[in-house]
Parts: structure tokens; sequence; C-alpha cells
């Protein structure tokens, strides 16, 4: 659903990505996150394997990854998204969604410009940065992924997107609505029994979805144009780097996945 509602958007709503996808060609680049957060500080290994492997969002408590220092949000914030050392088990589920702040959305993509900026020189930070200004990019990403119930204003949401596309680029696919829900439900309990993500408070809990959402579209709009111009050889590199970025931000091999109505399994 991901691509096939994408290919029958009317040309605005596509037109805040692709202004992106040019500079910064979305190769090569790891997931852009707040700060020094990584992919693994929202979905631990040891849960997203037992997930993967049940297919379906199982138990088990959250462990600090040793070779990791604790992420900071801010410098006077430590919101580390994994357990301390010998936490107790079956930590209390917190809610997902946010409130949605505007002066929140502006930070974010001020910060995603100039982060950008850094990958793609100065000139690419102010197309992007333009291009955010112009159009509401929480807007587009929903329009992309609605046809599969997925919704702004809960990180769920924004982490299974990001994750199933980076699955369609790897392995060449496509989605649909239920195998969406079923990744939002693998993913949803996940998050909502990390504690670091529960001391998160509703500002941080926004910048950290809405940047998913705008690494979904920088993604999503150099595979859809890749796709567009019957350019395999881009579209290959472009799945080639979210092996990498899942391999080494998640320790999961996208190409090993499955995705099932059940979510989500090897093989």
């Amino acid at each position: 659903m991901i691509l096939r509602f994408a290919r029958f958007l009317a040309p605005a709503v596509l037109a805040l990505a692709l202004p992106l996808a040019a500079p910064a060609a979305a190769q090569d680049m790891p997931t852009v996150m707040p700060n020094n957060y990584v992919l693994s500080d929202i979905l631990n290994k040891q849960r997203v394997d037992s997930a993967i492997n049940s297919g379906r969002g199982g138990g088990g408590s959250y462990g600090r990854q040793p070779s990791r220092a604790a992420p900071r949000y801010s410098s006077n914030s430590p919101t580390s998204l994994v357990g301390r050392p010998g936490a107790p088990s079956g930590p209390a589920l917190t809610q997902t969604t946010y409130r949605a702040s505007p002066e929140v959305s502006a930070r974010v993509r001020r910060q995603f410009a100039d982060w950008m900026g850094q990958q793609a020189g100065a000139e690419g930070g102010r197309k992007i940065a333009q291009a955010l200004a112009q159009r509401d990019p929480v807007r587009s990403w929903a329009q992309i992924v609605g046809g599969d119930g997925l919704r702004p204003g809960d990180t769920a949401d924004s982490m299974a997107a990001y994750w199933i596309f980076n699955w369609v680029m790897a392995n060449g696919g496509d989605s649909n609505r239920a195998q969406a829900q079923a990744v939002r439900n693998q993913v949803k309990p996940m998050i909502a029994s990390n504690p670091g993500y529960a001391r998160l408070n509703e500002g941080q809990r926004q910048e950290m979805s809405e940047v998913l959402m705008l690494n979904f579209l920088i993604q999503h709009a150099a595979y859809l144009d890749a796709m567009k111009r019957g350019d395999r050889a881009t579209a290959r590199r472009l799945g080639d780097a979210a092996v990498t970025r899942f391999r080494n931000e998640m320790g999961v091999d996208l190409r090993q996945l499955t995705l099932t109505n059940a979510g989500f399994v090897r093989g």
C-alpha cells in the first residue's frame, strides 16, 4: 500500500519530499535521529527478536546494550531508551501517543534541515529547509500511509511505517493494511514497555516521531523516483542502504524477514 497508494497521489502531495531526495540521495545514510539516539533505543534487539520469532509483540525486559553509552536527549535531561542493569522484567506500559505542538514541529524541521545539511551540504540543507517550510511534512506522511490505518500522533505508527518501508526497499516488495496494522501491533508494546520512553515528555515523543516521518519521506521520495524512472540500480542501492541501516542500528537483517498478516517473521 505504501507504494501502490503513493503512485496515484497528486504531484503536490509528494512535492515536499521530492526536493529532499536529490541532494541527500537517501543512500548510505544512517537514520537521522534527535541527538545520538539510534533505532535500537526505541526497539530493543531482544524484544525485536522475540516479536519477530513469534510474529507478534513479545514479553521480556529491556537490557542496556553494553557497547553504547546512555544517550541523552538534552544536556540536562538524560533519557536513555534502554533499561538500567538489573531492571525488573515486565515494565508497566505507557502511552505511545502524544499531543502535537506546532512549536515542536517547527523545531524538528529546523533541526532536521541542519542535520541533513551536514549530509547534503549547505545548498542541500537550504533546499530541505525551504521544502519543509512550504508544506506540512506530517500531512504528507499521513497521506502516504493513511490507507494502511497509520496516523500521526503515535510513535508506534511512525516507527511501524519506517520499518515497513525500509523492508519494502530492501526486498522490492510492498505492504497492505493488514500487514501494516500487524507491524504496528508488534511495535507498540516494545515502545510502551520501555521505561526510558516513559520518561520522555510529550514534546520529546513528538520530536522522535516526526523525525522518523521525515526520514521516511526522504527515503520514500528517492525510492519512488527511482521506480518511476525504471532506475533499478538506484533502487537496489537504496535497498542495500536500508539493509545496512537496520543491521547497524537494530541488528536486524531486513532480507531475512517476511512481512505477513501477523507482522514480521523470520524466513
